[in-house]
């Protein structure tokens, strides 16, 4: 049977610097992940070949780095983990059926994706998550729409503006729903400079382009509504408190052909949750976090996490969780007797200093989850309102989604839960159900065994 002793999920940077690791510490390491390329969502490579990789920017060579040095491990894309159980994990590349492998330490580095947020309109073509919209620029170059109005809130809300403008993409506005900084708060950062001056000459040089442009970039606004024929063709975005909840009397609409929706990340714990690991919840890293020791091993014998999968905390942490997981992972296999793990856990130690001192300004207010309206739909797979899930009347959600279906569709709660959960007044999940990922049929069933002659 296939076996490695190091198995990792997710091809993004936690990942690819775990099998970088892994592989160096003498372990037979296999990666996986569903995409056609890997890099994950920052590090996003294209789907067609690259001649001058430098003409892509410092982010594409940065991930390029990361696939070069993850070279020895055995690379599986297209690729989904659709259960475990123990060691074994089933795995289905497509194409192909379903295979068991076996894992003696198995590292789940899924990541995070985009935090849907549910309003008047958000449901139609030309409403785009700053993910999907990335997709269309790193992978294909082209532009969502000719006039955006991008909103959210982060070091997105600077950064992702000001590379679209940078494509030649008309941006109306750029809305963050966070406040703007004050002294403090510059204080702060210049205190947790120290390792993070590459992150504030970034945003720096973002907030520039910006201005240069003369892109307005507003604060304490929300957007509160799509409207259009077929597509988006306006938004309407007022003034928010510092819960992020709407002022009556601020409303603006602004003609546009795309809005870009990121209001940050939550993580993906399809499969930590099929694993049966242990959960803490922190609005501020997205909500449902994997609980973790000091070599980021989970609850679980065996299997460890790390990178935004494990709480939403950015790129360079992902890196470094990465690496110390492929350590704990040849350290408890006897790989290695000892690790040089100080230098790691300093940066990490700098990089959530600095992560702190932004706290304040992208704080994730309640007010993210109180836009929709009655008739505004929740789960998309299924048409679900919110009136149909208050009418529910529970806080339970496992009943909340027995009454109205919420969350039983294509995408099994991905882009509905945590505003469901939100409704009702809960932060906790649905039970996770096997497969982890929408898969069809024929790949995962056995062929048959016994004899059809007599139906013939």
């Amino acid at each position: 049977m296939e076996a490695y002793d190091l198995l990792i999920v997710g091809g993004g940077p936690a990942g690819l610097a775990a099998a970088a690791e892994g592989a160096a510490a003498g372990l037979a390491v296999g990666l996986v992940d569903e995409r056609v390329t890997l890099g994950g969502q920052i590090y996003k490579q294209p789907g067609f070949e690259v001649r001058d990789h430098r003409a892509l920017g410092a982010e594409h060579l940065r991930g390029r780095a990361l696939i070069e040095a993850a070279s020895s491990a055995r690379m599986m894309t297209r690729t989904l983990a659709l259960a475990i159980e123990g060691p074994a994990v089933v795995l289905a590349t497509e194409g192909e059926p379903a295979r068991t492998v076996i894992a003696r330490r198995l590292l789940l580095a899924a990541g995070a994706h985009d935090r849907p947020v549910a309003f008047p309109g958000w449901t139609l073509p030309g409403v785009l998550t700053a993910g999907g919209a990335q997709t269309l620029v790193k992978t294909q170059r082209v532009l969502p729409g000719k006039r955006l109005l991008f909103a959210g809130s982060g070091p997105l809300a600077l950064a992702f503006p000001a590379q679209l403008h940078g494509y030649g993409a008309t941006i109306a506005a750029v809305l963050e729903a966070g406040p703007p900084p004050r002294a403090g708060d510059v204080a702060r950062m210049a205190a947790a400079a120290r390792g993070n001056a590459s992150l504030l000459r970034d945003a720096v040089r973002y907030r520039a382009q910006l201005l240069r442009a003369r892109i307005p970039l507003r604060y304490r606004r929300i957007v509160v509504r799509a409207e259009g024929e077929g597509r988006v063709e306006s938004v309407t975005h007022a003034a928010v408190d510092a819960d992020w909840r709407v002022i009556a009397g601020t409303e603006e609409t602004v003609a546009v052909d795309t809005l870009c929706l990121g209001y940050g990340f939550v993580p993906s714990v399809e499969l930590p949750r099929l694993a049966g690991c242990a959960f803490g919840f922190d609005e501020a890293r997205g909500g449902p976090v994997v609980e973790v020791d000091e070599w980021m091993r989970t609850s679980v014998d065996g299997v460890l996490a790390a990178g935004d999968g494990t709480g939403v905390e950015g790129s360079h942490v992902a890196v470094d969780e990465g690496r110390l997981a492929a350590l704990g992972a040849a350290l408890d296999l006897g790989a290695i007797a000892s690790a040089d793990d100080a230098p790691i856990r300093a940066r990490l130690t700098r990089k959530r200093a600095f992560r702190a001192a932004l706290e304040r300004m992208h704080r994730v207010g309640p007010g993210i989850f109180e836009l929709a309206t009655a008739d505004t739909i929740v789960c998309r797979c299924e048409s679900v309102t919110r009136a149909a899930i208050e009418a529910a009347g529970t806080s339970d959600i496992h009943v909340m989604k027995a009454f109205t279906r919420a969350g039983m569709g294509l995408c099994q709660g991905r882009n509905c839960q945590r505003q469901v959960a939100a409704l009702i007044g809960t932060t906790e999940y649905a039970t996770p159900r096997l497969p982890a990922r929408p898969v069809a049929l024929g790949v995962i069933a056995r062929e048959p065994d016994h004899d059809l002659g007599r139906f013939q």
